[in-house]
């Protein structure tokens, strides 16, 4: 019975004209490149013309709690009442503009505009998840360089690549100053956030890997390679800010103290009220291996070090979006325990040994490197399709 209420209420709603509304989507709640446009939005004063929502992934008491101004609701990705999942359809049938960026939400009707935002230029590509993007006005990626990965590799059509640079970045080249977290890092001498991948996803176990990285940390096998990491962190005066792909299991971070080594997720960021980029910003090195906050911390200038220790193995579960990875991806290659240990040694002692080779593949990656991304594809979606106050 509720699913032919539902399929009614459907049919009716298209009937109707569509309605000034943006919805918003991103993973988390309230975050990414989505989150960035979205606050450009406000403070253009959008919402006091069209009513606004994002799409909830969790709920208030799972996911914390965003203060919402006047216009601005929610809906629930996943409804658990009939309510809900009329309110999702009502929207999602009659909303003008979709912005997207890690779930695809497809359009329901003509006339309606999707923009879709990405979550990340790929180091690797899941092919089959890539493909399904479905119908979308705009599709944004950092610069020319991706044409061709984008439209032969995930078949987007070209006029639909947008090369605007990613709102999220804009934090990375503008830098928001947090009293609160400088004030709790101040008796380090460098903070480095390491931003592994995942080896083992819990939604892709046909391609997991052998789990030789017990705690998440590439390169580091043993609880001995830990303490030792440790050792080397406290001697140097390093703060390492570990935050690990969400499907990561972390149980003996939380049975073991480490002074040197903080677990910087969701909670972290929202104990300093800050966004995991603005964070990105204000660190002094990044570790990380073939995930895309590559490509995006390289706007910072900041040293990279690349565990890379299984790369011909990664690469026998995932599909590499480049010829070959050592050709375009550059910073200092971490094939070993004793090379993160080595990075961390040259960190302190101010040394950057790839800072050319990195620059060359800012230059590259990136088309805009000024910060205003988020203002571009506002002026994008004002000049093209008439969403402004």
């Amino acid at each position: 019975m509720a699913q032919k209420i539902k399929e009614l209420f459907i049919f009716m709603m298209r009937l109707l004209p569509l309605r000034k509304m943006i919805v918003f989507e991103s993973h988390p709640d309230f975050s990414d490149n989505t989150f960035a446009l979205y606050e450009e939005l406000l403070r253009r004063g959008v919402q006091n013309r069209y009513k606004m929502y994002w799409i909830r992934t969790f709920h208030a008491d799972r996911g914390g709690e965003y203060h919402l101004p006047e216009n601005v609701g929610t809906i629930q990705k996943e409804p658990h009442s009939l309510r809900e999942v009329l309110k999702r359809a009502y929207v999602l049938n009659c909303c003008r503009v979709i912005i997207d960026c890690n779930s695809f939400i497809y359009k329901r009707r003509k006339g309606q505009v999707r923009i879709h935002l990405g979550h990340g230029m790929p180091v690797k590509i899941d092919l089959e998840y890539s493909r399904k993007f479905g119908d979308c006005d705009k599709y944004l990626v950092l610069s020319q360089f991706w044409k061709d990965i984008y439209t032969r590799q995930i078949h987007v059509p070209e006029q639909c690549l947008c090369f605007a640079g990613y709102p999220r970045n804009d934090v990375l080249v503008n830098r928001v100053v947090n009293r609160d977290w400088q004030a709790s890092v101040r008796s380090f001498h460098k903070v480095i956030i390491w931003l592994p991948t995942y080896r083992q996803h819990r939604l892709h176990m046909e391609r997991a890997m052998k789990n030789d990285y017990p705690y998440g940390m590439p390169v580091v096998h043993d609880l001995r390679e830990l303490e030792l990491l440790q050792e080397t962190l406290e001697r140097e005066r390093i703060l390492l800010l570990f935050r690990p792909h969400p499907v990561q299991e972390l149980s003996v971070f939380e049975r073991l103290s480490f002074s040197h080594i903080q677990i910087a997720d969701d909670a972290y960021l929202r104990r300093f009220h800050m966004t995991l980029y603005e964070l990105l910003g204000n660190t002094d090195g990044l570790i990380t291996d073939y995930s895309s906050v590559y490509f995006d911390y390289l706007l910072t200038d900041q040293p990279v070090a690349l565990t890379i220790e299984d790369l011909s193995c990664y690469f026998e579960h995932f599909t590499l979006a480049f010829p070959d990875y050592r050709q375009f991806i550059k910073g200092v290659y971490v094939e070993g325990f004793e090379g993160l240990l080595s990075f961390l040694e040259q960190m302190a002692a101010g040394e950057d040994r790839c800072r050319e080779e990195r620059l060359a593949a800012k230059r590259m990656f990136h088309g805009d490197t000024d910060g205003a991304s988020a203002r571009r594809i506002a002026d994008l979606l004002a000049d093209e399709y008439g969403i402004r106050a």
